[in-house]
């Protein structure tokens, strides 16, 4: 099963990449509403202070660029990017939530949402954790240069420090707390991160049900298409390919191998040795095989390499090399290890006719080997 867990690496990389192009899309999407409420509130329909959701729509725009910087360079494989990402994100969201306090307040919400899709309970509790941070900082930020509260019911746009100035100037004598940090600590942020959390408990709960979902779907996968004693891909994985990839495929290379004296060797040596030797040549097979260029075992003793767009000579090297490290191992094991080979070029469209010119040349090349023996 090491080649499955090699195999299972490189799809949760996949995986990864994928996720951090849907966080992109997503904080474009992010962006594109932050934009949507400032168009609507310079234009009047908001009443909400200009210059307050100005700095916020600018202050995501300049948050967006790193992201569009490592989009564009398209490398986006990296395993620290999603956490520059998902904080980013949770920055891009505290700064709003600064500047318009109540009517956003469920925007620390979001950057959760962004974490679930990488699949790992790590990525979920950094992001609370950076949350919980950028949650404090805004909610001190809010409390001296955001939308009041007062607003909502007096329908006005002033921050605190208006609504500040008018008590300090008034007959009345309204008590200010002289502490408000304390204040905000305790009963804003400290609530508010208990919430969070048993958010961040449900999602970890989601997180470890869909890996375990992804790794079952993902052995069944392995133990459909392939060969577990070789480690190719078997003869389902090829007809699937035949079916839906190949014809997409401009020009293939079909390499045919079949063993020679299989049979003599089951009789003199036994069935294990026979099975050692058509593991023997698999290995050299899958030693070469790459993300455009597939082993299959389609009987007994036959696989067929299928190369996608081959560069010039490069499957008669292929060829060669296998060819040339059968022989090395010869030399050291007193069973003699030898196969057949066959060797065809053509369109994607046609791959089952190009597979039945390499058999066809494989067949010839066996007849030739035998008459040669005698």
């Amino acid at each position: 099963m090491e080649d499955f867990k090699e195999q299972y690496t490189k799809e949760l990389i996949h995986q990864e990449i994928k996720s951090n192009k849907h966080t992109l899309k997503g904080f474009l999407w992010f962006l594109v509403g932050v934009a949507f409420i400032w168009l609507l509130t310079v234009t009047g329909f908001f009443e909400v202070d200009k210059k307050l959701i100005t700095i916020a729509f600018v202050s995501t725009c300049v948050l967006f660029i790193p992201p569009l910087y490592f989009y564009l360079k398209g490398d986006l494989s990296k395993p620290w990017l999603k956490y520059l990402f998902l904080s980013l994100i949770c920055i891009a969201s505290a700064v709003i939530i600064s500047f318009l306090s109540y009517h956003a307040v469920l925007l620390y919400v979001v950057p959760l949402l962004f974490a679930i899709q990488y699949r790992r309970s790590s990525t979920i509790w950094f992001v609370y954790a950076v949350n919980t941070v950028t949650m404090l900082i805004s909610s001190l930020v809010s409390f001296y240069y955001g939308i009041c509260d007062l607003n909502l019911l007096l329908q006005s746009q002033h921050i605190r420090s208006w609504y500040l100035e008018i008590i300090t100037e008034s007959a009345l004598n309204i008590p200010f707390n002289a502490n408000p940090v304390f204040i905000i600590i305790v009963f804003e942020v400290f609530p508010r991160s208990i919430i969070l959390l048993v958010f961040s408990i449900m999602m970890q709960y989601t997180v470890v049900s869909s890996n375990e979902d992804a790794l079952r779907i993902a052995q069944l996968t392995y133990l459909k298409e392939t060969d577990t004693k070789t480690r190719v891909f078997n003869k389902n994985k090829y007809e699937e390919m035949v079916k839906e990839y190949y014809p997409k495929i401009e020009r293939v290379a079909v390499v045919f191998w079949d063993l020679n004296n299989l049979k003599l060797i089951n009789d003199k040596y036994g069935h294990a040795m026979g099975d050692k030797v058509i593991e023997k040549l698999s290995s050299i097979l899958y030693g070469h095989s790459s993300d455009r260029c597939y082993v299959y075992r389609i009987g007994g003793d036959e696989f067929l390499m299928i190369i996608d767009n081959p560069a010039q000579n490069e499957a008669e090297s292929i060829v060669k090399a296998v060819k040339e490290k059968l022989e090395a191992d010869n030399e050291r094991n007193k069973v003699k290890i030898s196969s057949a080979v066959g060797l065809a070029f053509g369109r994607g469209n046609d791959i089952l006719k190009v597979v039945e010119e390499a058999d066809a040349y494989m067949y010839e090349n066996k007849k030739l080997s035998k008459e040669s023996r005698k």
